[in-house]
């Protein structure tokens, strides 16, 4: 059995009639056991979500400050003290040679999305070893992307919608 932590982010802003109108409506969630990143997938969906998508820099600073929060309230969790954390992204046909020439989309159930917006680690994505093909949200670089071998043993941070 593992533990969930979640964070509601809910955000809105007043139109012009005054009504508020809800622009984000999802949680993100760790996933407080390590796994590889195809065991990460199936467990964010088991949760009710999916591994974590980061479409935009205020997505981003989001995941940062949930993350940092939980460092601070769980130091005994296994996801703490390395702070890396699955994310959705894979570079597209991860189990095919030539692996290092091809680019990273977010992979959800419902197919692949392009990555409109990318935060990497500098230097990164890297390709080491030939043999990263999976994301992570690095801890030890303020939570930046970075690539990293897809049976790697890390936390998952999903996301999941209202």
């Amino acid at each position: 059995m593992f533990k969930l932590s979640l964070l509601l982010l809910i955000s809105s802003h007043l139109v012009a009639s005054g009504k508020a109108e809800i622009v984000k409506n999802y949680f993100y969630g760790i996933i407080h056991k390590q796994v590889d990143w195809k065991d990460a997938f199936t467990l964010c969906q088991d949760a009710g979500g999916i591994l974590a998508t980061i479409m935009s820099p205020d997505e981003s600073q989001e995941a940062r400050e949930f993350l940092n929060t939980e460092k601070a309230k769980d130091s005994e969790s296994p996801c703490f003290p390395e702070f890396q954390f699955w994310l959705a992204g894979q570079r597209q046909n991860v189990d095919q040679p030539n692996l290092c020439n091809r680019t990273f989309y977010w992979k959800t159930p419902e197919g692949e999305q392009d990555t409109p917006f990318t935060d990497w680690s500098g230097g990164q994505p890297d390709c080491g070893w030939e043999v990263e093909g999976c994301m992570q949200l690095n801890g030890g670089h303020d939570f930046k992307w970075d690539d990293i071998p897809c049976d790697a043993q890390l936390c998952a941070l999903c996301k999941i919608g209202l």
